[in-house]
């Protein structure tokens, strides 16, 4: 192959890549928020499809009507699972923000109190003496207080959001499943389309992709939930027997934090073992403490046999991803990165940067070349 054939390759490749890389980091998002009515009704339809053609070839059912039969079905288990589950929640919920201000006020004297015992044990330090405890106290008490009460604290700005955003929910709720009957009811004219119009490569690609999408990033969260199940199953029920008030709802917030990388159930627990430690409450602290060590080695024994070595990925790989996702977007992205991570490991192990690094060996090894004397 002559030289300015090869690097005109290398170039055409090069820019194809990069050409690639921006539009799935910049555009892609955009395309798929712009229509996540059709995303979902997509999604839906590929988990409704196999039962509409068991309907079909068992039940002789024709497909638009086994489709309308589904989604009908599927509706009414999702209106009833929403009903009870938003009937509990808000009963709940009611309950807990009624006993907030009782918790906000015992929680305020135990934190006195062990801010009291801090200080008379940092006065008995003769460099520590000018630490203002009290003071730091002061100011924790009302910056939990801003989280709650005031009518711009970020609790009250999150409800009018998504107060205003129903009237768009709604008409996004009606287009997915409009998008889903149809992506079920035409779903052989769709494929012959999407055939007719796109190379066998392509197809073959995108099939690649998608597989290892589907393992990787649905593996992953797939076992993540598995695992907050487990924790908050756990934390509730240490947490109910400390006589914890509303245990099952501290317990999902807890377990929500295990579930996001760094956090963990030692965020919540640890500070408030602490706190109940400095305030006379030993055999609560001491039960935390328990709960965090028991929580601990439940997830260590959990989490490897869930996520297992198909979706795993290296520590060292896992903390360069994090920190990655980290500087780009924050606690947010630290939670993307890892699915990214092991989705770009996938496809390298498919073989799908193949030709980027052919280009770069090529271009690193003629560069050797030509620079030796």
């Amino acid at each position: 192959m002559k030289k300015s054939t090869k690097y005109l390759k290398i170039f055409c490749n090069l820019g194809y890549a990069l050409a690639a890389l921006l539009l799935i980091c910049f555009l892609l998002p955009k395309v798929l928020v712009f229509f996540m009515p059709f995303v979902i009704g997509f999604i839906l339809s590929l988990i409704a499809n196999p039962v509409v053609r068991f309907l079909e070839k068992k039940i002789k059912i024709k497909r638009k009507y086994g489709t309308v039969l589904i989604i009908v079905l599927v509706i009414a288990a999702v209106v009833l699972l929403c009903y009870g589950v938003i009937a509990a929640l808000v009963i709940g919920i009611g309950g807990f923000l009624d006993y907030l201000p009782t918790m906000f006020s015992n929680a305020g004297i135990e934190i006195e109190t062990a801010i009291d015992s801090i200080q008379n044990m940092i006065w008995k330090v003769p460099f520590l003496r000018n630490v203002d405890i009290p003071e730091v106290g002061n100011r924790i008490q009302e910056s939990l207080s801003s989280l709650v009460i005031g009518a711009d604290s970020p609790t009250i700005t999150a409800i009018g959001g998504i107060a205003k955003s129903i009237p768009n929910m709604l008409v996004s709720a009606v287009m997915g499943l409009l998008a889903t009957y149809f992506f079920i009811a035409d779903r052989e004219w769709l494929s012959e389309m999407v055939t007719r119009h796109l190379s066998v490569s392509f197809r073959e690609k995108t099939m690649l992709m998608y597989a290892q999408i589907l393992k990787a990033v649905g593996g992953y969260f797939q076992a993540q939930f598995k695992i907050m199940g487990v924790i908050y199953v756990v934390i509730t029920i240490g947490l109910m027997l400390l006589n914890v008030n509303y245990a099952w709802l501290i317990g999902f917030g807890i377990a929500f934090l295990d579930m996001l990388p760094v956090f963990g159930t030692g965020t919540v627990l640890i500070p408030w073992a602490v706190v109940k430690l400095f305030s006379g409450s030993y055999s609560t602290a001491v039960g935390m403490l328990i709960l965090y060590v028991v929580a601990l080695l439940v997830h260590q024994l959990v989490q490897p046999k869930l996520i297992g070595s198909s979706v795993g990925m290296n520590p060292f790989a896992t903390l360069f991803f994090m920190y990655i996702g980290y500087q780009f977007y924050g606690v947010m992205g630290m939670i993307i990165a890892i699915p990214v991570g092991m989705l770009l490991i996938n496809f390298y192990k498919a073989g799908a940067f193949q030709t980027i690094s052919w280009c770069f060996r090529e271009i690193i090894n003629d560069f050797n070349e030509f620079r030796k004397i």
